[in-house]
């Protein structure tokens, strides 16, 4: 109770009262950011790569634009909606560029991922100090971890969300999947959450489905975090009247690379935690990542990065696969890390940074509260273009699994080399460890724990012992008459006690 009271008062105290005028600044380059922010007049909300927008008590012509002379006085939020000049007529406009309209309220956006709204929350800036690891060369493990990434297991992820046939932002079916979602991530014995919030969208206001957060803690540094995430709804302009919004490739894809993800790494022990979040009301302003993202700032939780997973799976025909990278220049160290990891573990697949301006994505809600995030995405000029429509489908807008496994494997290298696998419980059989592959598996596992008799014991997640024998060291353990799920198993000999997770699928 104590907690839960804090956490308002925080909250209240994040949120912006002060009367003033909401206003653009342009600025160019970090340290004339920096000074925006350290600006007491100068209360930032967002912010991209060229512009500000904030409240100010003291308005200056020469260096700002008015965009509302009260700000926050008839509303809860602004609303940034990428659209080109040539559409602009259909928005009541506080202020337009050549790319994106600045509308009091929340509305309906042009196209594709192409609204976010502005809180009267204060932002953050992202730490510079940050130091990201250099990698020089493939960790072994973590080799191992990217090989058992599997097309058949994330199609079968994609299919089942795509089944639903629609899951706007507070429909039955996104709560479902949201529940789903909770379930597949206990399954694999993470700490998890469904963080509940509000949304005042264009279509609406009331309870969204709510994020689901997946925790797998550091050994170590329990405290510090490294955060994958994806956002679980869908939308089509169809799906309003009756329609459908399958949303196969937007955004079944990237939910299936977090889960896939969390299934491969809850094998290993890390010495920093790992979150994998799933998030609601992406499609109507980025509402699901923002409440969590601000409630992360909130709390003061250190976050090394963030990686973002949405539409990894249209191929253009012809091209080869390849990552586009979206971030601001503002959180470069973290692109630069992601190019370094891809260059050790993947030398030929192509990787490129590149600016954005038809749309967003969930990792601007974390760049936007201090934390650095990065979005690799399909290819920017040719991504799917069957997304919100109801062929977003199988086959039509998801064209490559092997795409999509290439990403995932790159999420899982980002986050391991950052988390740091614990030594202590992973490591060379010389130093004591048994190796058991292929893990998952269907229920046949290779032993490899040395010479010698080992009595073998598995346990399921209630602690009911399902198996025992003694056997040689270099063995198959079958345990096809175990129902799927996860199983410790332990080993051990007259000198030693070894234990591990195994996954039956």
């Amino acid at each position: 109770m104590k907690k839960l009271l804090l956490t308002l008062i925080v909250l209240a105290m994040s949120m912006v009262t002060m009367a003033g005028h909401f206003v653009m600044l342009p600025y160019s380059g970090r340290a004339e950011l920096e000074k925006h922010f350290s600006d007491p007049n100068l209360t930032v909300h967002f912010y991209t790569d060229s512009e500000i927008f904030a409240t100010v008590e003291r308005f200056d012509a020469g260096t700002m634009v008015m965009i509302d002379n009260q700000a926050f006085e008839d509303n809860d939020v602004y609303t940034l909606v990428y659209c080109p000049k040539s559409e602009q007529q259909r928005y009541d406009a506080l202020y337009a560029t050549e790319n994106y309209v600045v509308v009091r309220g929340s509305v309906m956006p042009y196209k594709n991922d192409g609204a976010v709204a502005i809180f009267n929350k204060k932002a953050n800036l992202s730490r510079l100090t940050r130091d990201f690891p250099q990698v020089m060369e493939e960790n072994p493990t973590i080799r191992e971890m990217l090989e058992q990434v599997n097309m058949d297991s994330l199609e079968a992820t994609v299919q089942h969300l795509q089944n639903y046939g629609s899951r706007l932002w507070n429909s039955e079916n996104a709560f479902a999947v949201s529940d789903w979602i909770a379930g597949r991530m206990q399954a694999l014995g993470l700490e998890v959450e469904q963080q509940p919030f509000y949304a005042n969208t264009w279509y609406g206001s009331g309870e969204a489905a709510p994020n689901v957060i997946g925790i797998q803690r550091g050994t170590l540094y329990p405290d510090t975090y490294v955060v994958c995430g994806s956002h679980f709804d869908s939308f089509s302009w169809e799906a309003y009247s009756g329609g459908l919004a399958p949303g196969a490739d937007d955004n079944a894809t990237g939910v299936a690379s977090v889960l896939e993800s969390a299934r491969i790494m809850t094998q290993y022990e890390f010495e920093y935690s790992i979150i994998y979040c799933a998030y609601g009301c992406e499609e109507m302003g980025l509402y699901g990542s923002e409440a969590y993202a601000s409630r992360c700032q909130e709390e003061g939780m250190d976050i090394i990065g963030y990686f973002n997973n949405d539409m990894n799976g249209y191929l253009n025909p012809g091209d080869p696969i390849h990552i586009d990278c979206i971030y601001p220049n503002s959180v470069e160290p973290i692109g630069t890390y992601y190019m370094n990891v891809g260059s050790v573990y993947y030398p030929e697949l192509p990787i490129r940074h590149v600016n954005f301006n038809q749309g967003d994505s969930d990792h601007t809600s974390f760049n936007n509260h201090g934390y650095m995030g990065i979005y690799p995405f399909e290819d920017y000029q040719n991504y799917s273009p069957y997304i919100h429509t109801p062929n977003d489908l199988i086959g039509t807008s998801v064209t490559s699994f092997e795409m999509s496994q290439q990403y995932c494997q790159m999420n899982i290298a980002c986050l391991a080399e950052i988390a740091k696998l614990d030594f202590d419980d992973v490591n060379e059989f010389e130093s004591g460890s048994m190796l058991v592959y292929p893990n998952p598996s269907n229920g046949i596992f290779n032993l490899n724990l040395g010479e010698g008799q080992w009595d073998i014991e598995v346990y399921d997640i209630t602690g009911r012992k399902v198996y025992e024998n003694r056997m040689e060291g270099r063995s198959a353990l079958e345990l096809g008459q175990c129902l799927k799920g996860i199983y410790f198993l332990k080993a051990s000999n007259e000198s030693r006690s070894l234990t591990t997770k195994v996954v039956i699928q």
